[in-house]
C-alpha cells in the first residue's frame, strides 16, 4: 500500500507545473500520507498477529527437529541439538573376550549386544534400508587389531535403539499431557547394526581392536560410517523446589519444578520412564508434578528446545522438522476438529505440514475392503515403515478399513535429496492416517 501511495502521489506532484506547489504537496505527502500509512499497517500486522496468537491450538514449543553429523563435529557447547542415544558421542570399546565368545557360532539364530561391531548410517531410501537389513546377507568385514587383520562375516539388521527413543518420547508426551504430531527424523531408520557371525581366524583376547572396516559391496558408496543421528530433545535431571505440597485428594503430592534457569521459551515434558506420577500441570515459569512420592528429589524432563540462529550449522544434510505452518486457516482448522470429509480438506492438512512443501495432492482414490487386502499384501512395499507403529488401533480392523490411496506430484525446485523424497511421502501418510483412522492411507508418487 505504501509504494502504491508513493507512486500515484509522484505522479500527481510531476504534474503540477509550479514549483513551490510541488514542494508544498511533496512535504504534505511525506509528513502526513505517509505517516499515516505506516501507523495503518503497524495497526494491521499487529491485528494479524493477534489474531494468529488466539488462533494457536498447538504450542511450536514442542517441534521435533532432527538430522545428522559426524561423531566428531558434535559440539556440546551448542544449545539446540543432542544426540538421540547420549553414548553416541562417547568413543566406541569392544570387549575382545566378548566378541570371541559371540562370534564362535557361525549364524546363530539370536543376536545379543555383544555382537555389535559398528553401527552404520546408509545413505539410501529407508524402503531399501529396511529391506536389505531384514535381508539376512552376510558381509565381510576387516578388524584390524594392534597384532594383525582378521577376517569376519557379518550381519546387517536395524538399528532398532532410535525407533524406541521415539516411541518412549511418544510416552512421555502421553504422560505430560501433550498432543502427539508424527517426528519428521527419517535418519533415524537409515541405520544399521554390524554384527559380528563368525571369525575366519581368532585373535587372541589380550589384542586390543583399532579399527573396523566393513565391505557393502555394491552399497559400499553409500555407508557413511562415523554419523550420528541428532535432535533437539535434551535429558535433564531437575530437583523439585521446596517441599512437596499435598494434593486436593490428600493422597498424592504436588513437587514444584522452577523452569526460568533452563528457558522458559522452550517446551518440556517428564520422562515417561517415572512409574509414580499422576498427572502434570505446566504453568508460565513452572512444571508441577503431581505423584505418590512424599519426598523432595530429582526428576527426569525431557527439554524440547526451540530452533536458534545456529540451528542448520550440521552439514550436508538438511535439518528436518514437524511444525505446522503458522496461518490462520490451519489454526482455526484444528480448532474446529471436524471430520475429513472432502479433497479440500485434505489438500489443507499437506499445505499445514512445513516439510510437505512442495507436495502437490493429485488424486485420490478408495478401495474396498478385499480390494484394499490385495493391495496391501505383505509382499507389497507400500507397508515398509509405519511412522506411528506404536499407536496402534484396536478397535478398527484392518479388514474392515477400506483402503485410501493418495497420489503426490513433486515440484522439482523444492525437492529434497532423491534418499528423502521416500520419506517425505511417508511422513505425509503418517500424518494423513493418523487423522483418517478408518482408512488405511497409502501414498504414491505420480
Amino acid at each position: 500500500m505504501k509504494r502504491q501511495l508513493q507512486s500515484i502521489m509522484h505522479d500527481r506532484i510531476q504534474r503540477l507545473t509550479q514549483l513551490d506547489d510541488r514542494r508544498l504537496m511533496r512535504q504534505l505527502v511525506n509528513d502526513f500520507l505517509i505517516d499515516m500509512v505506516d501507523h495503518q499497517e503497524q495497526m494491521l500486522n499487529r491485528l494479524e498477529q493477534r489474531v494468529l496468537d488466539e488462533s494457536r491450538t498447538v504450542s511450536d514449543q514442542y517441534d521435533i527437529y532432527g538430522t545428522v553429523c559426524r561423531q566428531e563435529d558434535w559440539d556440546s557447547a551448542r544449545t539446540f541439538l543432542y544426540p538421540v542415544l547420549p553414548e553416541d558421542v562417547q568413543q566406541q570399546h569392544l570387549n575382545m573376550r566378548q566378541l570371541l565368545s559371540a562370534g564362535t557360532a557361525e549364524g546363530a539364530a539370536t543376536v545379543t549386544a555383544e555382537q555389535r561391531l559398528c553401527r552404520l548410517f546408509l545413505e539410501m531410501d529407508t524402503t531399501q534400508v529396511q529391506r536389505l537389513a531384514r535381508s539376512g546377507r552376510m558381509f565381510r568385514a576387516v578388524v584390524t587389531t594392534n597384532v594383525g587383520q582378521y577376517d569376519v562375516h557379518t550381519l546387517v539388521r536395524p538399528a532398532y535403539d532410535y525407533a524406541a527413543q521415539v516411541e518412549h518420547l511418544y510416552a512421555s508426551f502421553q504422560l505430560s499431557g501433550l498432543s502427539w504430531k508424527t517426528v519428521y527424523h527419517p535418519y533415524l531408520y537409515k541405520f544399521v547394526d554390524v554384527l559380528l557371525q563368525h571369525w575366519e581366524v581368532q585373535p587372541t583376547p589380550e589384542e586390543q581392536i583399532v579399527s573396523i572396516t566393513v565391505d557393502m559391496e555394491e552399497f559400499q558408496s553409500y555407508q557413511r560410517p562415523g554419523w550420528i543421528p541428532v535432535w533437539n530433545v535434551q535429558q535433564l535431571r531437575i530437583k523439585s523446589t521446596g517441599f512437596p505440597m499435598p494434593a486436593l485428594d490428600r493422597i498424592h503430592y504436588e513437587h514444584l519444578i522452577t523452569l526460568q534457569r533452563y528457558g522458559t521459551e522452550h517446551g518440556y515434558a517428564v520422562d515417561a520412564s517415572a512409574e509414580d506420577i499422576r498427572y502434570i500441570k505446566r504453568g508460565a515459569h513452572d512444571m508441577t508434578i503431581v505423584s505418590t512420592e512424599e519426598r523432595s528429589g530429582f526428576w527426569q524432563v525431557l527439554q524440547i528446545h526451540r530452533p536458534d540462529e545456529a540451528s542448520d550449522v550440521y552439514r550436508p544434510y538438511p535439518l528436518l522438522h514437524n511444525a505446522y505452518a503458522d496461518r490462520f486457516a490451519h489454526h482455526y482448522g484444528e480448532r474446529q476438529s471436524l471430520p475429513i470429509r472432502t479433497r479440500g480438506e485434505l489438500e489443507r492438512l499437506v499445505h499445514m505440514l512445513v516439510h510437505a512443501r512442495g507436495v502437490e495432492l493429485v488424486d485420490v482414490q478408495t478401495e474396498t475392503s478385499s480390494s484394499a487386502s490385495a493391495s496391501l499384501s505383505p509382499s507389497s512395499e507400500s507397508h515398509v515403515l509405519d511412522w506411528n507403529e506404536f499407536l496402534g488401533d484396536h478397535i478398527r480392523p484392518d479388514a474392515h478399513r477400506p483402503l485410501l490411496t493418495l497420489s503426490f506430484r513433486q515440484q522439482q525446485a523444492q525437492a529434497l535429496p532423491a534418499f528423502l523424497q521416500q520419506d517425505q511421502l511417508q511422513y505425509v501418510i503418517a500424518e494423513l492416517q493418523r487423522r483418517l483412522p478408518e482408512y488405511r492411507c497409502k501414498g504414491v508418487w505420480t
